[in-house]
């Protein structure tokens, strides 16, 4: 299950991605796909490797039933291709789909910034100056995975305060996605510093309320980010 160094919240936080929008706590299930997630992200599980529900239900200790949830909200978001007898299938990262990935990744963030600017609180402000600070020590210590899920964390922080359901859960779909592609890239450790750096220029610009100015540094942002993931592809 979680490494010993996880906290109950950081579990909750990552398992929140593979729950059910309805659901109010993660289930076993849940869990388990978290892990499994996990597992691909740093790099245990490679893309197009096989592997089995009696192989997920005995490392994890756990009955069929979880493990199949758990590859059911698992191949709903695209980690995992399932075969028939079931076998399942590590996905991997098509440089198509992570340009259309990105591209709307984009448009919708932007969007959740300038609506989510006037909606915020100056609490809310400092919280997600908090996530940015978590963010940059991780980079500074080379921590790739605990870096990019902090930088997913303070994206969807933003994304959750924009007023419209429908646009959080989809970039919250949408952000397995990008850390999937994250993982593959061979991003070096100075651009993964520059780019979690500019976290706080975005926030400058939101805690004045300027949410043309902020959405304008979202963009350059992503698009930066999304520069260097796509040379390393």
């Amino acid at each position: 299950m979680p490494s010993a160094g996880s906290t109950r919240a950081e579990t909750e936080e990552g398992a929140a991605l593979f729950t059910a929008p309805a659901a109010r706590h993660p289930t076993l299930g849940d869990r388990l796909a978290e892990h499994v997630f996990e597992k691909i992200v740093r790099g245990e599980l490679k893309p197009a490797q096989r592997i089995t529900e009696e192989q997920l239900a005995a490392d994890f200790g756990a009955s069929r039933t979880p493990v199949r949830e758990a590859v059911k909200r698992l191949a709903e978001l695209g980690v995992v291709v399932v075969h028939p007898r079931a076998r399942l299938e590590v996905a991997g990262a098509d440089p198509h789909e992570l340009v259309e990935i990105n591209q709307v990744r984009e448009e919708l963030e932007c969007l959740a910034l300038r609506l989510a600017v006037p909606r915020l609180t100056d609490r809310d402000v400092e919280t997600l100056r908090e996530l940015a600070d978590r963010c940059e020590r991780a980079a500074e210590e080379d921590r790739r995975l605990d870096t990019f899920r902090a930088d997913s964390r303070l994206h969807l922080a933003i994304a959750a305060r924009c007023g419209n359901r429908c646009l959080y859960e989809t970039l919250r779909r949408l952000d397995v996605k990008v850390q999937l592609c994250r993982a593959f890239a061979c991003v070096s450790p100075a651009k993964v510093r520059a780019s979690v750096a500019v976290h706080r220029e975005i926030l400058e610009a939101v805690a004045r309320r300027d949410a043309a100015e902020a959405e304008r540094r979202m963009r350059r942002h992503i698009r930066a980010t999304v520069d260097s993931e796509g040379e390393s592809a």
